[in-house]
């Protein structure tokens, strides 16, 4: 079923609900739905209403004939992802709001060979929440994935840690066995081509995080956070 982003609005039943210019055009030029087909909006925040389209000309809306709404007691998994290349950073950013990652948080690494300030810091979080709503659409996620840009991983504030927080570390052993309890929260922290530096692993470890290998393998940078948010939903989500 066609899903647009429809922010902004309050969802009621037997309301219409006008679709934005860009859902519009996508709706009439790109998918050719005609008058009467279904059709679900989503306005980011965990609402959904699905009901059928009506057109006019440059004109397009759904009339709303059942309202949805996510569980607000879902797992929330946070990435800490140190920044690689753009084309990297794109992938992360579609996978990551695939899996439910609840929060992706985009840091320049020691040795983080991409640095992003001022204008162009503000192209790349425009196209990432580009992403994000494209995604969503595409996966059926209701709720935004919130990403944001901290200039170091020093600025990892107490604020954003969670129940359980990891640093992923190649060859290095689990500081902790599983526990049978399970956490509200989790966070992986995830280090650029070269890895993190002694520094930002040491600074980790005195914020509470513990050292974490997913597998035997060496995981590539834009690999081992996917591979996190899997591993936390397999292992703790559906309890939840």
């Amino acid at each position: 079923m066609p899903r647009f982003y429809v922010p902004d609005v309050s969802y009621e039943i037997g309301s219409e609900i006008p679709l934005p210019p860009n859902s519009v055009h996508h709706a009439m030029r790109v998918l050719r739905m005609r008058e009467g087909d279904e059709a679900e909006i989503f306005d980011g925040k965990g609402n959904s209403a699905r009901g059928k389209i009506h057109f006019s000309k440059d004109y397009a809306s759904v009339f709303i004939e059942k309202i949805s709404h996510e569980e607000n007691d879902t797992l929330k998994i946070v990435l800490a992802q140190s920044l690689v290349s753009n084309e990297k950073m794109d992938w992360i950013v579609e996978k990551a709001c695939e899996l439910g990652v609840s929060k992706l948080i985009v840091f320049p690494a020691e040795r983080s060979e991409i640095k992003l300030t001022g204008e162009k810091l503000e192209k790349r979080l425009q196209r990432w929440s580009k992403i994000i709503l494209s995604s969503c659409e595409q996966c059926k996620r209701n709720s935004l994935l919130d990403i944001r840009f901290l200039p170091s991983l020093k600025s990892l504030s107490d604020d954003i840690v969670c129940e359980r927080n990891y640093v992923l570390c190649p060859s290095s052993p689990n500081t902790e066995k599983e526990s049978l309890a399970v956490p509200k929260s989790v966070m992986f922290v995830i280090g650029p081509e070269g890895g993190l530096s002694n520094n930002e692993i040491s600074l980790l470890l005195e914020k509470g995080f513990l050292r974490k290998q997913l597998g035997d393998l060496v995981l590539r940078t834009e690999t081992a956070g996917i591979v996190a948010a899997a591993y936390a939903q397999t292992l703790w989500s559906w309890k939840n």
